[in-house]
Formats: structure tokens, sequence, C-alpha cells
């Protein structure tokens, strides 16, 4: 295949406050994102992707065109897929999976017909007289706790492809299960008092990572590279690089540089990039009457279909010490939290209902100012891409705040 170009529907928005900051495809499960799973299985491809405007300068690179028009045959493909094989496509036509479109196959001479850098052009290639067809063993996520669900059988999945090398038994862990099923890179350092329980599934431990006394990790787990690992309960979670882990988290995604590094539980979750949980943070992922967890959806309430299903957190978002968080409940991009969520926290919000404190704006200044700090704290620095992107949210998440009421008033407690 010349040419595959990765794609984002409108579906993009089921995924809020998550995909403020990032394309659909960028979004993890198992070892690595749904844009680097499709990009195994065409290493030899020129790779397009097609997002958001507002998304184009955080994610250009100089291998990777944005937005740009494919030239040559080219291989269109649905981001929202999690791709387990490659698809045995060879006809020029539009191949759909239960009635959606997971992928456009078009030839050289049909791809000048319609310039395509963004979503719209990709429905105008339905347009151009393909011939159409039905396409099985396809699995598309349309809700958060999709990732969720299918990241246990993905951290399996790609344990075969990637846990490939020198093995960890050598280090002083006891091991519950097959050795095998634990694998280890460089300079990985444990103290004693640790156990691995691979009965359920493999373990894999990234490079650089330390993992501190009376830990318990349960697979399928994967944790990234330079992480800490803190006296930490972790099963079947993956877990993003340079994050710090402590207390009990299970079935949970972290996107990288983000912190739970105290006490506290976290379960059925998915977090984003420069989350920062303070010691007790703690969520539900399961009701008292063991019912099925609503979950709100651009603006509408809808049943998840999940007994289990804790929160989705966007990036940099913060919590004070000892919040709790509600089944189903979503935390803004840079929204900060304290006391009981009971509801869903809009973001670039102050909020703390729970403790009789008016919902404040959090000052944009302020909160690029917060991600600074944090992100020099792991050698990171600010770039002009990555301040765009924060205003850019802001403005796009003014009717956010406006819905729950939140003022312009300096936030205050007590």
């Amino acid at each position: 295949m010349e040419n595959i170009c990765i794609f984002e529907d409108d579906l993009f928005e089921n995924f809020l406050p998550l995909t403020y900051s990032r394309p659909v495809f960028e979004l993890k499960c198992g070892f690595k994102t749904l844009r680097e799973k499709i990009q195994y299985y065409f290493p030899n491809s020129n790779l397009y992707l097609i997002m958001r405007d507002y998304l184009k300068p955080v994610f250009s690179k100089d291998s990777i065109v944005v937005n740009g028009h494919p030239k040559g045959d080219t291989l269109f493909i649905n981001g929202r897929i999690i791709m387990k094989e490659r698809p045995a496509i060879k006809d020029e036509g539009i191949y759909y999976a239960n009635d959606k479109v997971a992928f456009i196959y078009v030839k050289e001479k049909n791809i000048t017909r319609v310039n395509v850098s963004s979503y719209n052009d990709i429905e105008q290639l339905k347009k151009i007289g393909l011939p159409e067809f039905k396409i099985s063993n396809i699995f598309f996520i349309e809700y958060p706790w999709d990732l969720i669900k299918e990241n246990k059988g993905e951290i399996v999945r790609e344990y075969g492809l990637y846990a490939q090398g020198e093995s960890l038994t050598s280090l002083d862990v006891e091991i519950m299960g097959n050795k095998e099923l634990v694998f280890a890179g460089k300079d990985v350092e444990t103290e004693k008092n640790i156990v691995f329980d691979v009965r359920k599934g493999p373990i894999f431990i990234g490079n650089g990572t330390r993992i501190r006394a009376f830990s318990r990790i349960a697979g399928p787990t994967y944790i990234g590279n330079s992480c800490l690992i803190k006296s930490g309960r972790i099963e079947s979670c993956a877990i993003g690089d340079v994050c710090k882990i402590g207390g009990e988290i299970e079935d949970t995604i972290f996107h990288g540089y983000s912190n739970k590094q105290h006490y506290g539980f976290m379960g059925h979750s998915y977090l984003g990039e420069w989350v920062n949980l303070g010691a007790g943070t703690s969520n539900s992922d399961l009701k008292d009457t063991y019912g099925i967890i609503k979950y709100k959806v651009s603006g509408k309430t809808i049943d998840s279909g999940e007994q289990f299903f804790g929160c989705v957190i966007g990036d940099n978002a913060k919590s004070s010490i000892g919040t709790m968080i509600y089944t189903g409940k979503t935390i803004g991009f840079a929204a900060h939290i304290h006391g009981i969520i009971y509801q869903d926290v809009p973001s670039f919000c102050m909020w703390a209902k729970s403790l009789g404190a008016e919902p404040s704006e959090f000052i944009l200044d302020s909160a690029i100012t917060t991600y600074s700090r944090a992100a020099e704290r792991r050698g990171v620095k600010l770039t002009k891409e990555y301040e765009g992107l924060m205003r850019n949210i802001f403005e796009a998440t003014k009717d956010e705040r406006k819905g729950c009421n939140v003022s312009n008033n300096k936030f205050c407690l007590g």
C-alpha cells in the first residue's frame, strides 16, 4: 500500500474531554495508541493524518503529513478502529463494517477527483461512484468504556509482538505463574518484597522504570518507560511513560506524565496526560445498586451498558487531597477538583461544589503557567504549539462552562 491516511470522524465528540487535546486515533489501549496499532501493519507506507485543524500544529512531524492531500494509491482508515490484523483489501472501493465506513481504498487515477484534507472530504469520497463492500472482524471504539474493556485483551495480544529479548526472571521478585509472561526493558530497578501475578495475563515493564517494595502487580498489565511505582496494587492496567503510581488501581488507562502516587483507588477509568491526583483521591466504578452506569455524551444521558465504569479525566486536570469521584463522571481539560464530585466538571474550571464554593473559571494564563511548571519538572518545555492548543481548547469550551454556571469570580474555599 503506497499511502495510508488515518482520519477521525465526527464521533470524536463521544470521547471528550480526552479528544479536546488529541485526535481520536491518539487514544491508548494496551501498549499503543490506535494510530500506532494501524501503522504496525503498514510499516512501509507513507502516513497521512486527517484531524481537526487546531490540532495540526501539535501533531505535525517531519515524517507525517497532517491534513494534506495524498498522492498515489491510498487506503483511508477510520481512526476509531482497534486494528488487530492487516485488512485484506485489494480492490478499490468503500468497505463498511456494521454500516460504518471502515476503509476507503482509492487508486491514483481517482484520488485527484477530491482534494482530501478534512473529514468532510472523506464524505465526498463516498460520492465519486466507488463500489461498496462489507467487511467483518473490525472493532470500532464508540465510547471511552470500549477502550477500557479492550485494554486487557490488547495487552495480551501486543505482549506477543513487543515482549522480545531479556526477561525479568533474574530480578529479585516473586512471580506467581509462568515466568515467561514477565518482561522488563533495560535498567529496570526493583526493591525487595514485590509480587508479580501473571496467572491471568502477562506483565510488561518499560525501560528505566523503578518499582518500590511491597508492590503487587497483576497481569495483564503494561507499564511504560521511566515510571515510578510506589508500593502500588496494580491490576489489568496500561500506564504510559513517566508516570508515578501508588495506591490501588485496576482496569485503568493512563496516558504519559500523569501521577496517582498516593493512597486511594482508581478503577475502570481513563486518564489523559499531565493529570495529577492528590493523596486520597478515589473514584467509584460500581453503583451501590449494582445497576448500569449512566454517562453524559454531548449533553445527553445514555446507559453505558456497563456495570463497572469509573471516570474520564482530561489532560492537565488536578485533584486536591481527599477528592471523591462518583461513577461515570467526566473531569474536563485543565479542571481542578475538590471534595465530592457528583456531576461532570467542565474544562478550565475550579470546582468544589460539595464544599460550598461557587464554580469558578480557571484563568487561561494560570492554566498555561501550571502546565509549564509541571512540564519543567519532567524536563519538558512549554512550546508555542502546545500553548496555542490550550488557548484553542479554552475558547472551544466556553459554552461548556456557561452551561454549568461557572463564574468569573475568584475561586475561594472557606
